[in-house]
C-alpha cells in the first residue's frame, strides 16, 4: 500500500503493510487504515467507561474536523471512531500529514484514559485479530467474529430466499432506462459519447426493476444489464437519426421516416463504420463506468460477503 520508506514514517512504523491496507497497534490502540477513492479511512478502536457512546470523543473530533481541512469526515461508534482524511497529492507528504492528524487524537485518547478493545463489543480481555469484512478491516474478538459471520450468513440466506417478479421488473427496468437514454442522446447532440450516460441507463434500469419487481435479485440484475445494452443501442440509433433528420428535414423527410431508413442512409453516406464505431465506443465506456456498480449490485442481490482473517 505504501513504499517501505513511507510506511516506516507513518505512526512510528507501527502499522504493518498488507498491500491493500495497513493495520497494527500504535501506543496501545488498534488501528486500521484503508485507502478508498483518494481518501484514507482510519479506524481507531477506543472507548472509555466515563464517556458513554464516545460522545465526548465525538465532540473533540468534530472540533478537529472544523480546524483541520484534511479531515473530511468523522464517525463515532460505541467502541471505535472512523476518520476519513484527504490523501496528499505528493506521496512524500503522506507521513507528515497522517502523523499531524493522528498524533493529537492518540494523545487525547491517552490523556483521558481511553482503552482499545474489540471494535464490536469493546472487550479488552480476549485476543483480537484483524478481519476483512466486505473490503473494510476490523479488529475483533473471537466471539464477535463468530457472531458477525453468523449474521452475514443468515442475511445471505434471507436475501436468496426472496424472489422478484420478473415481468413487472423488466417493465420497470425498461422505464427506468429511458432516463439514461435521454441523457445519452442529449450528450451525443453536444458532440460527445459519454460512458456515464450508459452507467446512468444501467443504474436506472436496476432501480426500475427493484421498484416494479419488488426485489432486485440475481435474475433482476442480469435482466437489467441486458435492458441497458438494448436501450443503449436504441439511444445511439435515435441520436444518429436526429443528426440525419436535421439535414434531411429540408427535403421533407419526417423523423420516423429517417429512423426507419437510417441503415440505408448511413450506408449510402459511407458512415456505417462510424455508426457502429460510436456504438462500440459507447458500450466500452459504459462497461468501464458501470462495471463496479453492477458487480457490487450483483453481489448485494445474492447476499454475497467476504470475511477473512488477516495473514
Amino acid at each position: 500500500m505504501l513504499k517501505e520508506k513511507l510506511r516506516s514514517q507513518v505512526l512510528g512504523g507501527c502499522l504493518q503493510d498488507f498491500k491493500d491496507h495497513l493495520s497494527g497497534n500504535y501506543k496501545g490502540f488498534y488501528i486500521t487504515l484503508n485507502a478508498c477513492a483518494g481518501r484514507y479511512i482510519f479506524t481507531v478502536n477506543a472507548y472509555s467507561p466515563n464517556d458513554a457512546g464516545n460522545q465526548q470523543l465525538n465532540t473533540y473530533l468534530q472540533q478537529q474536523k472544523e480546524r483541520v481541512k484534511q479531515i473530511l469526515d468523522v464517525q463515532t461508534y460505541a467502541y471505535c471512531v472512523v476518520l476519513t482524511i484527504k490523501i496528499p497529492n505528493l506521496a512524500k507528504k503522506i507521513p507528515t500529514v497522517v502523523n499531524e492528524l493522528m498524533d493529537p487524537v492518540i494523545h487525547y485518547l491517552m490523556s483521558y484514559n481511553y482503552v482499545s478493545g474489540c471494535e464490536n463489543c469493546g472487550s479488552t480481555i480476549e485476543h483480537l485479530d484483524c478481519y476483512e469484512i466486505n473490503g473494510r478491516h476490523h479488529y475483533l474478538c473471537g466471539n464477535c467474529t463468530n457472531e458477525i459471520h453468523a449474521d452475514l450468513k443468515e442475511n445471505q440466506q434471507n436475501i436468496q430466499a426472496q424472489k422478484s417478479n420478473l415481468i413487472p421488473g423488466l417493465i420497470g427496468a425498461l422505464l427506468g432506462s429511458l432516463i439514461g437514454c435521454v441523457v445519452w442522446i442529449l450528450i451525443y447532440k453536444l458532440g460527445y459519447i459519454a460512458g456515464i450516460a450508459g452507467a446512468v441507463t444501467g443504474i436506472c434500469a436496476m432501480k426500475g426493476y427493484e421498484m416494479f419487481g419488488k426485489h432486485l435479485d440475481k435474475k433482476g440484475v442480469i435482466g437489467s444489464v441486458i435492458v441497458m445494452f438494448v436501450m443503449i443501442y436504441f439511444a445511439n440509433r435515435i441520436a444518429w437519426t436526429w443528426e440525419a433528420y436535421d439535414v434531411l428535414k429540408e427535403y421533407g423527410a419526417g423523423f420516423f421516416d429517417v429512423y426507419r431508413g437510417l441503415g440505408e442512409i448511413i450506408s449510402e453516406s459511407d458512415l456505417t463504420a462510424n455508426y457502429y464505431g460510436d456504438l462500440a465506443i459507447g458500450y466500452v465506456l459504459t462497461i468501464v463506468c458501470s462495471f463496479r456498480e453492477i458487480m457490487n449490485t450483483f453481489r448485494a442481490s445474492t447476499g454475497s460477503f467476504t470475511m477473512k482473517k488477516e495473514k
